[in-house]
């Protein structure tokens, strides 16, 4: 499999596993205290997606992106929501 290593195809993937999986989330019933529960947890395909580019699949600017798309989500929920 021949996959291009670049920056923007990982902000890209990174964005796209943590909107599927945020819409994923979204469909559960969620209490009051537990709002930023699918927020937070839509960010874990993105680390984990992060590990296998760098580690096992050697795409390091891919990597880079995911990375970068975690970050600052992650941010921005901690200071936005």
């Amino acid at each position: 499999m021949n996959i291009k290593d670049s920056f923007w195809i990982g902000l890209l993937v990174g964005a796209a596993s943590f909107g599927l999986f945020y819409l994923l989330l979204s469909l559960f019933s969620w209490g009051e205290a537990y709002h930023r529960a699918p927020w937070l947890l839509a960010f874990i395909p993105g680390i984990i997606l992060f590990r296998m580019m760098l580690v096992k699949w050697n795409l390091d600017k891919m990597g880079r992106g995911v990375l970068a798309v975690t970050v600052v989500g992650m941010l921005l929920v901690f200071f936005l929501i």
